[in-house]
This record gives C-alpha cells, structure tokens and sequence, in this order.
C-alpha cells in the first residue's frame, strides 16, 4: 500500500533538505546521469510561484515522487497559469496502483482558488504510457488521436507558451521537441511500450517516434469545470470495474465447473 508525504515547498526555505532527497529520487527514477543543473533548470527555470510536492511510501520506503508545480504566464497578451508535473517510481515498486489521484486533487484545488483565471496543465511527455493513461483520465487534452487537426488557437496558444518558456526553437513538429532532460528507459518498459495495443500509446509512437533520444510531446490539458468532473467520475469508476471483474471470474468458473461433466458425458 502506498502513503504521501506532503510538501508546500512554495517557500523553499521551509524544508530546504527535502530538495536534496527529491533530486536523489529523481535521478533514481528518470535519469541517473541528470545533473544538479538540469534539476534546477528543469523546476525553477521558469520561475514558479507555487511548489508542491508529494513523496510515495511503500511499507515505510520512498518509492517514488510526485510534484505539482504552478508558472503563470501571459499567453496572446492574457494572463494563463500553467501547472506542470513529475513523477516518478522506483522499479520495484511499480506494481500496484499509484496514487495519482493526489495530483489531479492538487490541480483541482488550485483551479478553486483561480476560478477566473485559465489554468491549463502542461506536461512534456517521454513515456507513451503516461501519455495514454492522461488521455483515458482526461475528456480534453491536446494533441490527441481524435482530434488530428487543431484549431489555429490551440496552436497559437502553444505556440506562445513554447515561446515564453524559450522552448520554442526546439520544436520539432507541432507538439513535439527536444525536452529538459532524457529520460532512462529500462528493457521491460521499452518491452511494455512496445507490446502495447493501446490506441493513444500507438498514437504517441506516430508523432513521436524518437522518445527514446530526448524527444517528448507538450501535453496541454485544460483545468475546467469540465474535465475536472470526467477525471473524478473516472477516478471514482476505477474500484467498480475492478469489483465487476472480480465478480464476473468466479462467474464464469462456476459456469465452466457446471458445463464440464455435460460435455465428457455427451462425448461418452
């Protein structure tokens, strides 16, 4: 079972050691050969005005980290928020369900204490299994496989987002470009991702088919009334699909059991 160790670390005086610990752990889950630099740059380069962090226990042991991380911006001359995030999970620990739900919580309370501002979570995206479970969570986001064609403002908006995080000549594609840092890819997640029948996953590998060479995809999700009630109702629908699968099994076990002596007498 995994637990949370909250951090409000918007005053990083207030637990100075705790940066040291989350750069570790970093480094442990998304890339050993990340400097201290890049770690900085990566979190504070665009000059956040909110910092929340989040470490996952697992009997008493850092599994993993997760940070929420708010940058406001002026995007087409209007002021926007753009909250982004990390997470990552130590090998030995990813079987199980993460406890992502503390980010969409956090991305919904901040939107609460910002109703009349737009607040768009902005993600860039290595992993195509990440990439697939935000689309599975989230009604709208950009890009998207059923949505090819984007509006000329949602280009816009990225366009102006890339460039005030000086991000924008980086671009390879709409959506795509060189990202902060590569992320370290073991043999069984490359083996996963590849396997993977996954519509959105298939997607991802179509536009971004160098994600192993640094290259990751601007995922643009925007924090609306909307979307944050899909994301809570299918958070809310996980344990009900789960108990109906458990139920439907024995089922059809039963079923077999009954059916069995049948069908040997019928042969006999």
């Amino acid at each position: 079972m995994f637990t949370l160790k909250n951090y409000d670390l918007s005053d990083i005086n207030s637990a100075p050691s705790s940066l040291d610990v989350l750069y570790g752990i970093f480094k442990t889950t998304l890339n050993p050969d990340l400097t201290e630099r890049e770690f900085n740059q990566y979190l504070f380069g665009c000059h956040p005005d909110s910092f929340e962090m989040s470490f996952i226990y697992r009997d008493e042991t850092l599994a993993g980290f997760a940070t929420s991380v708010a940058y406001p911006r002026k995007i087409e001359g209007k002021k926007v928020i753009i909250l982004r995030s990390a997470f990552g999970m130590i090998d030995a620990c990813k079987q199980g369900n993460f406890p992502l739900h503390s980010l969409f919580y956090k991305y919904i309370r901040y939107k609460l204490k910002h109703l009349l501002t737009p607040v768009y979570v902005a993600g860039f995206m290595a992993n195509p299994l990440m990439y697939a479970m935000i689309c599975k969570y989230t009604l709208r986001c950009y890009p998207n496989r059923r949505q090819i064609k984007h509006s000329q403002k949602m280009l816009s908006f990225k366009d102006d987002l890339l460039q005030s995080m000086k991000l924008k000549k980086k671009e390879v594609a709409p959506f795509v470009l060189k990202i902060h840092f590569q992320v370290k890819f073991k043999p069984a997640d490359i083996e996963r991702i590849q396997q993977s029948t996954n519509q959105d996953v298939g997607y991802f590998l179509s536009i971004n088919p160098r994600f192993q060479e640094q290259y990751g995809v601007l995922v643009l999700v925007p924090v609306t009334i909307t979307n944050m009630a899909y994301t809570l109702f299918m958070y809310l629908l996980r344990p009900v699909k789960k108990g109906f699968k458990k139920f439907k099994k024995p089922q059809t076990a039963k079923k077999m059991k009954m059916t069995m002596p049948d069908l040997v007498t019928n042969k006999t």
